[in-house]
């Protein structure tokens, strides 16, 4: 029987189900001490918590199955120690309250977040002053610095083909700026500042479950050089013509991919832009690779697919420039990303070869035979843009794209490697 002397045991922490999460290596309190962030993807948990080695063992019996008792055998067994029920309750307790566990907890702070973000109009920047500076000056010299960098382009002034028309279609990263800058910038020289486009398009990668596979926002998006003004007047028409792009609108909160866009783009077009944007989310295309090209969920894509290109059409034949963006990187392979192997200059190679031949399908233009690729080869490298790639393909007519830069980011010690580009579609 759980210890009732604290008062606060709930039903779920009985049988404790963690919520998806990220397990990050981190330094402990000691240099030799090794401990690991849990960190919440949706980016519902106020804060990451930082957990030892042994509360980590915890973390695989969290499954909504395994009561305390079975956690503390499994301790036992682990470290031949006996942990109370008490101490394991108390990392159940601050678990609950951080909202990694399922509950009514989390269930109550789910419903108040989906409520407050329902009646936003403006998404607020959730990343600024951790994954970039908060402040508009610091940012832009930041981002400044990557265009110079060596791995860049070393200069910000735009460089197309003679003869070349205003830029449509971009493929750019979603890593954080340390490890992928340069090659954001690569990608974002393109884009001139003195000739922006009407509409910025911007689709990114889904990194939660989604149900539907295509998600609009109507709402601005804000970043340290004031808000990416979303277009109104054809979200709302997207939305009333295909009223299911709503469904998921909650995941654009916590995700990344969409944001990071936003403020490279403001940091490139300048404060008072006129450009107008329509952020959309791409869901997974997993079920693709499970039932082949013919899946039944096929239908429900082109569907929503026909609608949004339309539109954008209509935009076009009005006479606005359209620039779509699609937020894709490309493989994530090594023992970090569930390989059962250690990144290595071979393992660096062969992933360079596979991801430029994908590469050289889409720059082809040849949407189906880059999607086609992916599912010969079982996604043996874990594409992460694939969905916002191929949708990009899909809204530009015939695209021809050119390869920017092509770069990897490899963990110091071998445990993970993330590889992505920027590509060009004048």
């Amino acid at each position: 029987m759980i210890s009732e002397s604290s008062g606060r045991n709930k039903p779920w922490l009985e049988r404790p189900k963690l919520r998806p999460v990220e397990l990050v290596p981190v330094q402990g309190r000691t240099p030799d001490e090794r401990a690991v962030a849990l960190r919440d993807p949706e980016r519902l948990a106020p804060k990451p918590v930082v957990l030892s080695l042994a509360a980590v063992a915890i973390l695989q019996h969290m499954d909504g199955r395994h009561d305390l008792g079975d956690i503390q055998t499994v301790l036992f067994k682990a470290f031949g120690e006996l942990v109370e029920i008490d101490t394991i309750m108390g990392l159940m307790n601050v678990l609950d309250e951080n909202m990694f566990i399922e509950g009514e907890t989390f269930e109550r702070f789910l419903a108040q977040e989906r409520q407050a973000f329902a009646s936003m109009t403006i998404r607020p920047s959730r990343l600024a002053g951790q994954a970039y500076a908060a402040d508009g000056d610091t940012l832009s010299e930041d981002l400044r610095k990557y265009y110079l960098d060596p791995n860049g382009p070393g200069t910000m002034e735009p460089e197309r083909p003679e003869n070349a028309g205003s830029i449509l279609g971009l493929v750019i990263p979603h890593i954080d700026f340390p490890r992928g800058g340069p090659c954001y910038a690569w990608a974002y020289r393109e884009v001139d500042p003195s000739d922006p486009p009407d509409l910025l398009v911007i689709l990114g990668t889904a990194h939660c479950a989604t149900e539907r596979l295509l998600c609009v926002l109507n709402k601005d998006l804000a970043t340290p050089f004031g808000p990416a003004v979303c277009h109104r007047d054809l979200a709302e028409d997207l939305l009333s013509r295909y009223p299911s792009y709503k469904d998921d609108e909650f995941v654009h909160r916590g995700e990344h991919s969409v944001e990071f866009q936003a403020v490279w783009s403001k940091a490139r077009l300048g404060r008072n832009a006129g450009t107008r944007f329509l952020p959309v989310l791409c869901g997974s295309f997993s079920p693709f690779l499970e039932d082949g090209p013919a899946s039944s969920w096929r239908d429900e894509y082109e569907e929503s697919l026909a609608v949004l290109k339309a539109a954008l059409d209509r935009e076009r034949g009005e006479g606005r420039h359209v620039l779509i963006a699609a937020s894709a990187d490309l493989s994530h392979v090594g023992a970090q990303f569930g390989d059962g192997f250690q990144v290595t200059e071979s393992v660096s190679r062969d992933v360079r070869e596979y991801d430029l031949a994908l590469l050289d399908e889409a720059a082809s233009g040849r949407a189906d035979d880059f999607l086609q690729y992916v599912f010969d080869r079982n996604d043996r490298t874990h594409v992460c843009g694939i969905a916002p790639i191929y949708t990009l393909l899909r809204l530009l007519d015939n695209p021809v794209g050119r390869l920017l830069s092509y770069q990897q980011w490899i963990d110091e010690d071998g445990q993970g490697m993330v590889t992505f580009a920027g590509m060009a579609f004048p």
